[in-house]
């Protein structure tokens, strides 16, 4: 773990979303994202740019599912939570 956590930023869309998923999934979404506060470029995440949208960036929460944020002064800002295909599909 970092010493020092970038700040982060919820927005209440996030928040929202969160409490309708599945009790396990909200879990591995709270894990991903205090993950991501603590280092970015944990190996387990496998942050990556989002292909096609620029200065977004996405972590793996599992196999299906991810996070998107972006940096904004330094905090990082949490975007959405989904399902990969759902990103894939993205134009």
């Amino acid at each position: 773990m970092m010493a020092d956590h970038l700040k982060l930023v919820i927005p209440p869309r996030f928040k929202k979303r969160l409490g309708k998923k599945p009790p396990r999934l909200a879990a591995a979404i709270i894990k991903c994202v205090q993950r991501v506060a603590e280092n970015p470029g944990h190996p387990g995440l496998e942050t990556h740019r989002v292909r096609g949208v620029p200065g977004v960036w996405e972590a793996y929460v599992d196999k299906s599912n991810r996070v998107t944020f972006h940096y904004d002064n330094g905090a990082v800002v949490f975007r959405n939570h989904c399902n990969h295909d759902i990103i894939s599909r993205r134009p």
